[in-house]
Order: C-alpha cells, then sequence, then structure tokens
C-alpha cells in the first residue's frame, strides 16, 4: 500500500510539474503580447497627438523590436527624446539607411528556456479578430499564362532552327496556340521539330481561318498535372506572403480541390492584409519601342476622354525621335482603361502591345492629378522577375522617399547585364501585374545583379512607405502562378474578439467557483479533494493543448466548461458510492476501494459514449466544431485521471495517516 501511494504521488507530482513548465510560454506569451500592444498603441497615441507623421508601427518577433518609422530624419530626431521617454523602453537603435526608432521590446521568457520549449496556445480568429477568406484559384488563366509564355521559346527555337515561323499566337481563353507559315512547304519540313519540341502538348484541329497553321494543345493529363501544381504553389506562395507579414497563427489550408481558406487572426487592416495576398505579383521586364509610331494613324479614332500627345525620346543610336502616348486622368471605378486597352489591341502590330503607367502629376497651388500613359512594348518579354532572391524597402536620401532594391540569383544577374548591354539609350519597362511601374532609360550595362522600383507618385510618405514594403513582401514570396478571387470573406473585429475573451472567461471562472462550493459545502473533506483534483484537470487540459500548439477558440472555451462539469461529474458518483459503502457500516478502505471499484466502470462507460461522439465531431467538422472536439477529447482523459487518481491519492493518504474511524463525505 505504501510503495503503491508513492509511486502514484511521484506520479501526479511529475506530470503536475511538466504540465506548469508547458504552461509558462502560453501565459508569458500572452502578457507579453498585451504588452506589444499597449505599447503600440502608446506610440500611435503619441504620434497622433504631436501631429508626427509615422508609418505603420509593427513590431517584429524575431529580434525584438517595436519599430516606429517616420517620414522624414527631421521629424525623427524631433520626436526620439520624447517618444523615448514615453514608451520608458530604452534607447532605441536606427537602422541603416532608414528613418525609423527601433526600441528594444524582447519577449520575458529567456532563451534558454524557449531552446528547451517554446509551444503554446494560440488564440483563434474568434478571440482576437481577422479575417477569414476563401480564395478561389482560377487554375484555366494558369495554363492559359503558361501557353502564353511558352510561345516565346517556341519562337526563339523556331529562330535557332530556321524554321521559319511566321506568326505564334495564343488561343484566347484555351491552353493551346497557333503556330503560322508562310507557305506549305515551310509548314511541312518544320512540323515534325515543333511536334517534338513540344512533348506533352498535341496537335488539334486548326481554330482559326489562316492557312499554313498549326495548332497545339496542351493534353489532358497536362492539364490535370499543371492545374493540381498552380494550386500547390499558390497555397505555398500564401503561407510565404503571411509570413513575411509577420503574422503568428495564420491558417492557410487546401479547401476542396480549387479552393485555398486563409485565415489570419489579429489583423489591423484587412484591406491591405487582403490585397497583398490576392496579388499576383507577376513582374517582367520590357523594352519599349520608342521607335513605333502606328499610335498616330489612329489619332482621330482616340476613345472620349483620351488624348494621344508625343514626346521626344532618344532611340538606341542615341538620337531624338518622336514618341507618341495615350494620356487619360484616371477615373475612380477604371472604366477608361478598360475601354483603352480594348481599344489599342492590334494597333500597333502583331509583335508589340501597349502597356500603361499610373502617373501622378503634381500642379502648382492645385494639388495633383492621377493618369495614365501608354508605352509601346514588345510582346516578347525581355526578363521575369523569377530570379528574384530578395527585395528590400531603402530610402532615396536625395528626395526622401522608399523604393524597392532588388536582388537577382547568379542566372538572373547575367541576364539582367546581357538584357541592358543590349538595349543601351533605350528604355526598360517594369512591368507588375500588366502595369508598368517605371520605365528608366538604360545609360549603359548593369552589372552586380541589382535593380530598383522607384514609385512614381506624390502621396503621403506612409502610404508610400506600405506600399513599398507590401511591394517588397510579394517579390519575396514569389508571383502566384494562378490569379484568386475571393469566394467568401468574412470580418472579425477586435472588439467582438475582446468581448468573447472576456465572456469566456466569466463563464469559466463563474463554472470553476460554483463547482468548487458546491463540493465544498457538500461533501467536505472529499469535496476539498475534488476541488484540488479540479484544478490539476485544468492545468493538465491546458498543458496537452499547449503541446499540441492548439488555437483556442470560442466553442473551444465552450468544451473546457463542458469539461469542468464532467470532471465534477466523476467525483458526484464517487463520493455516492463511498456514501453507500459507509452506511452499510463499511470501514474506511474498505468503503473507499469497493466505491471506486463500483463507479469506475460507470464513469468510464459514460466518457466513452463521449469521447465517441466527440471522436466523431473532430473527424467530420471543420474550424470551430473541431476545436471543441479537440477540447473535449483531451477533457475527457484528463477529468478521468483526476478524477480516479488524485482524489485517490489524498483519501488513501487520509486513512493511512489519521485512521478515522469514518470518512468526512
Amino acid at each position: 500500500m505504501a510503495r503503491e501511494w508513492w509511486w502514484r504521488s511521484a506520479l501526479v507530482i511529475a506530470l503536475l510539474v511538466l504540465s506548469i513548465f508547458g504552461l509558462v510560454p502560453t501565459v508569458v506569451g500572452w502578457f507579453h503580447t498585451q504588452q506589444v500592444n499597449e505599447k503600440i498603441a502608446q506610440a500611435g497615441s503619441f504620434c497622433t497627438e504631436k501631429g508626427l507623421d509615422c508609418g505603420t508601427i509593427l513590431y517584429t518577433e524575431a529580434d525584438g523590436k517595436l519599430r516606429v518609422p517616420f517620414s522624414a530624419s527631421d521629424k525623427m530626431e524631433e520626436a526620439r527624446e520624447s517618444l523615448t521617454q514615453e514608451l520608458s523602453l530604452g534607447e532605441p537603435t536606427i537602422p541603416t539607411g532608414q528613418t525609423t526608432l527601433a526600441f528594444s521590446l524582447p519577449d520575458i521568457l529567456p532563451s534558454w528556456y524557449k531552446s528547451l520549449y517554446a509551444k503554446k496556445i494560440s488564440l483563434g480568429l474568434d478571440l482576437q479578430g481577422g479575417i477569414h477568406l476563401v480564395l478561389g484559384v482560377e487554375v484555366e488563366k494558369a495554363l492559359v499564362d503558361i501557353v502564353d509564355r511558352m510561345t516565346e521559346e517556341v519562337d526563339r527555337y523556331c529562330e535557332d532552327e530556321k524554321l521559319g515561323c511566321k506568326e505564334i499566337r495564343v488561343i484566347e481563353g484555351k491552353p493551346a496556340m497557333t503556330i503560322s507559315f508562310p507557305d506549305k512547304e515551310t509548314l511541312d519540313s518544320a512540323k515534325e521539330k515543333i511536334s517534338k519540341f513540344f512533348g506533352d502538348m498535341v496537335e488539334i484541329p486548326n481554330p482559326t481561318d489562316k492557312d499554313f497553321t498549326i495548332a497545339f494543345e496542351m493534353s489532358e493529363d497536362l492539364q490535370t498535372y499543371r492545374k493540381n501544381h498552380a494550386v500547390e504553389q499558390v497555397l505555398k506562395t500564401l503561407r510565404n506572403r503571411i509570413d513575411e507579414m509577420a503574422v503568428r497563427e495564420a491558417l492557410v489550408a487546401k479547401q476542396g480541390d480549387r479552393s485555398i481558406l486563409v485565415q489570419i487572426p489579429g489583423v489591423k487592416d484587412p484591406e491591405r492584409a487582403m490585397e497583398l495576398i490576392g496579388r499576383t505579383a507577376h513582374l517582367v521586364f520590357k523594352i519599349v519601342d520608342d521607335t513605333n509610331t502606328e499610335l498616330f494613324q489612329h489619332k482621330n479614332e482616340v476613345p472620349e476622354g483620351w488624348e494621344l500627345k508625343s514626346e521626344s525620346a532618344r532611340n538606341a543610336k542615341g538620337g531624338l525621335t518622336t514618341v507618341p502616348y495615350l494620356t487619360a486622368v484616371k477615373d475612380p471605378e477604371n472604366k477608361n482603361i478598360r475601354v483603352i486597352r480594348e481599344w489599342v489591341k492590334g494597333k500597333v502590330g502583331p509583335d508589340k502591345e501597349v502597356l500603361f503607367e499610373e502617373e501622378v502629376i503634381k500642379k502648382a497651388n492645385i494639388g495633383q492629378d492621377v493618369r495614365w500613359r501608354s508605352y509601346v512594348v514588345d510582346r516578347k518579354t525581355a526578363m521575369t522577375g523569377e530570379t528574384i532572391v530578395d527585395a528590400r524597402v531603402n530610402i532615396d536620401q536625395r528626395q526622401n522617399r522608399p523604393y524597392v532594391s532588388m536582388t537577382f540569383d547568379r542566372q538572373g544577374a547575367k541576364q539582367f547585364e546581357q538584357v541592358t548591354g543590349d538595349h543601351i539609350h533605350e528604355r526598360m519597362a517594369i512591368v507588375l501585374d500588366n502595369k508598368v511601374q517605371s520605365a528608366p532609360v538604360i545609360q549603359s550595362r548593369i552589372g552586380g545583379g541589382r535593380a530598383q522600383i522607384t514609385l512614381n507618385a506624390l502621396r503621403p510618405y506612409r502610404e508610400l512607405m506600405e506600399e513599398a514594403q507590401d511591394l517588397a513582401i510579394v517579390l519575396r514570396a514569389g508571383a502566384l502562378q494562378a490569379p484568386v478571387k475571393i469566394e467568401e470573406i468574412r470580418t472579425v473585429g477586435p472588439t467582438l474578439g475582446k468581448d468573447s475573451i472576456e465572456s469566456g472567461k466569466i463563464s469559466i471562472i463563474a463554472g470553476f467557483v460554483l463547482v468548487v462550493f458546491f463540493m465544498l459545502i457538500y461533501y467536505r473533506v472529499a469535496g476539498i479533494f475534488a476541488d484540488v483534483a479540479l484544478v490539476c484537470n485544468m492545468i493538465f487540459l491546458m498543458a496537452v493543448l499547449a503541446f499540441f500548439e492548439a488555437t483556442l477558440t470560442l466553442p473551444g472555451m465552450a468544451g473546457i466548461v463542458l469539461t469542468l462539469g464532467m470532471a465534477v461529474d466523476a467525483n458526484v458518483i464517487i463520493n455516492e458510492r463511498v456514501r453507500e459503502e459507509q452506511r452499510i457500516n463499511k470501514t474506511p478502505r474498505a468503503s473507499v476501494e469497493s466505491g471506486y471499484d463500483r463507479a469506475f466502470w460507470t464513469i468510464f462507460d459514460a466518457n466513452v459514449t463521449t469521447a465517441l461522439a466527440g471522436f466523431i465531431l473532430w473527424t467530420y467538422g471543420t474550424g470551430p466544431v473541431k476545436g471543441f472536439a479537440v477540447t473535449l477529447l483531451v477533457g475527457i482523459i484528463s477529468s478521468m485521471f483526476s478524477a480516479i487518481v488524485i482524489t485517490r491519492l489524498f483519501i488513501d493518504y487520509v486513512i493511512v495517516k489519521f485512521k478515522p474511524a469514518k470518512l468526512s463525505i
């Protein structure tokens, strides 16, 4: 008896110590998150009160820094001393090349503790607010884009093999292309080589009315593979983007065959997050053709609201040439840009296309105009952004505005140097998602594998900084191989989350207190033992959830409250059985042994049926339902252990130590 008691005691103490050890990161993390939020709010209020043009205040967990950006270095220095006193976080540092004060706000948990154990419970979307998105992946468009990019490879192959290809076109809306030849003889001689080059693409009947033309389409197997790969790539890219946003506890998961579920708790700016997530971020470099003057031929056909203007630009030989371009004031609904994109089709030649830049023009004393401005560029892409290995926000010290610097890998650097060397004195359009970001003139061959995107706008510094940060994030994370559309969106405000937490706390505390008082009053000393077991049960339950890094939701909190009731129910059954044994004049030890033995199978049967229901909810449920099932299943195991093992431990100790004639139960 004594040896068994000591063994059980050692087991319970070891489990308690391990559970408390495992809960420390969760408890400390919650306190630290609260401290970070308070400091961010404090810094934001300070900037507002003092009229300072601060950017988005961020906390980066990696280095434990609270960053407060400013629009200019003089404003930063002006606010430095007073903001330091306000936040009471010590002297800030200033990152190189930035107008940002970085305050040290390290995690309270020591690094050595984190190295041993750092798992913790996260708060779900319904508790801390955020956004819930279901995104549909437009895989059909992805296939068309892949074929569109393949036309460049086919064009190069035709040139290298001297096959005499006349025109290569993508069939609109289909993952297929047509290749035209000048005559039947050229077509027949090239057909076999073209077929071998395509591999998994199959020849289909010519859908056009052009002679000497063959058509190829992706095979069914290739289409299926490409569609699945596009979804997986979008999933990976979205995860990378959200990780770059420094958002914790985000969920990005596949839902069905063509949809992706995204849940981001704690987002302060849902609109910005949605724009960042849904942005395709397809970056290409195209050479501007300033020698193309075909738009002049359509001067009298320009749609209403648009003007055809001209400017002087240097050509490839260094001489001056007159370049036509289209311009119009940007309308809020972007109707005019849709009209002009349709109008320019086929007006600049088959190997050219017209792209547009959003230009901000400052006017003296009357503010600024946002206008569209056209460029005629080569349809063939000079270079893509797939070789980018890094993208960062830097500050132009002369103009005091942010820009995005890009670094290419070795292959990209070599390609960029070759492209710039071949097109000196020409303009290179930096095109992001089919919109020109800037079109600088190439003055010389550019080596070193670096380029930059200047944000050509006269907007407030904070907006420019946010745009630069978002652009750097999507360039680092990579482009989406397929565009996405929002199929479902829900936002949970932080106020609702706070109210939910407070309501959950009140329900758990109220339920716990009521149960404790009931057990004390009704079962006296045995009630005290049951209450201690209840506390241990809560510690075990939370520790297991922390070990599995569970996300605590409102239904999960309901599951915890239910677990409290179930744990007490087991103790009530045990105490009533022991009471019955004492009424027939059994000794305390015999009453306890018989009472626990008789109660065990009743408790076991009840918990098994509940566990089966919980298992079904966990298997077939999603989101909140699964969260409830997890806490229920873990709670069943911990409540059985605490009710049967821990209470028995205390009662056995009382019987052996004090030898009472009758138990206080």
